[in-house]
C-alpha cells in the first residue's frame, strides 16, 4: 500500500528509534530570518507533526557560511491542542522539548559568522 501524505508526516512506529546521519552539506547565507517575500527562513525546524519523538540528528563536517544565528533554528514549543484526556492528560506531548542536534567537525565562516554550535 503506498505511502500516506505528505511523506513528511510521522508514521506510527516507523518513528522510533531513528537516528539521522548528515555529512558534508553546506548551508549558505541564511543571513536574514525572512526572505524578500516575508517567509520565515531557518536551517532547522521541528516537523510540526512531531507531537511524540524527534530522532537525533548527527551534523559531520557541515560548512555554514554567513548564517545569521536567528536563521541557524526556530524549534517552537509544544502545541497545547496536543493536550488530551486519553493521552498526555493535560499537558501537551514534549517531543518538541527533547531534540537533539549533535555536530561534529563543523566549520563555521562568512562575514557574520556563528562562532560555535554551543552559541544555541
Amino acid at each position: 500500500m503506498p505511502s500516506a501524505l505528505p511523506v513528511y508526516k510521522i508514521k506510527s512506529d516507523g518513528s522510533w528509534g531513528a537516528e539521522f546521519e548528515i555529512e558534508n552539506v553546506h548551508f549558505k547565507n541564511f543571513d536574514e530570518v525572512k526572505t524578500e517575500c516575508g517567509t520565515d527562513q531557518r536551517i532547522f525546524r521541528r516537523n510540526h507533526y512531531s507531537s511524540d519523538y524527534i530522532a537525533t540528528h548527527k551534523f559531520t563536517g557541515t560548512k555554514f557560511t554567513d548564517v545569521h544565528e536567528d536563521a541557524f533554528a526556530f524549534l517552537e514549543d509544544p502545541n497545547p491542542g496536543w493536550a488530551n484526556p486519553t493521552d498526555c492528560v493535560e499537558w501537551p506531548c514534549t517531543a518538541p522539548e527533547n531534540i537533539l542536534l549533535k555536530f561534529e567537525g563543523n566549520q563555521f565562516d562568512g562575514t557574520k559568522p556563528i562562532q560555535t554550535a554551543k552559541d544555541f
